[in-house]
């Protein structure tokens, strides 16, 4: 009898990215936790009553500080599997817009910011499913102005 493989959504991932066009930067966060050393976006768990799109704004503001800007979904899911749990895991991709480079605030499970060019930002996400994300990103919010029903407006 084949086993399953089982999916699991628990997670969101959440890039943030400050003015358009070619002076647009992405910020990405060098992990302390695990995994340790790699660049990233922003991520986590997402913790119960809440939707996907309030963990993400949720995990930015207590993983950057950041918390004004327009959050957006991507329609981009990233997906890996854990050889630990046997499972593929889901990740929804948000993105959070703002107006400029803005101080980061980090905290325990970070050890080093930067606010890179989206091309020196593609050579240092360590994963390849943040890269195809980060593509999605500049083709379609960075290069153009974002299609307003992907955007994400709290009640």
């Amino acid at each position: 009898m084949p086993s399953d493989l089982p999916l699991r959504a628990r997670g969101v991932i959440a890039f943030v990215v400050a003015g358009s066009g070619d002076s647009a930067r992405v910020l990405l966060l060098k992990r302390k936790t695990q995994p340790i050393g790699a660049w990233c976006p922003v991520s986590g768990t997402i913790e119960s009553g809440e939707t996907a799109w309030q963990t993400a704004l949720r995990e930015v503001a207590e993983e950057t500080g950041i918390q004004e800007g327009a959050l957006y979904t991507t329609g981009v899911t990233d997906s890996f599997y854990d050889p630990a749990a046997n499972t593929i895991d889901l990740m929804p991709i948000f993105l959070l817009m703002i107006q400029g480079e803005t101080a980061v605030t980090l905290d325990h499970s970070q050890s080093a910011y930067a606010w890179l060019e989206l091309s020196a930002a593609l050579d240092q996400l360590t994963f390849a499913g943040h890269r195809m994300a980060l593509e999605t990103i500049q083709r379609d919010f960075v290069a153009r102005a974002p299609d307003p029903l992907k955007r994400i407006t709290p009640p």
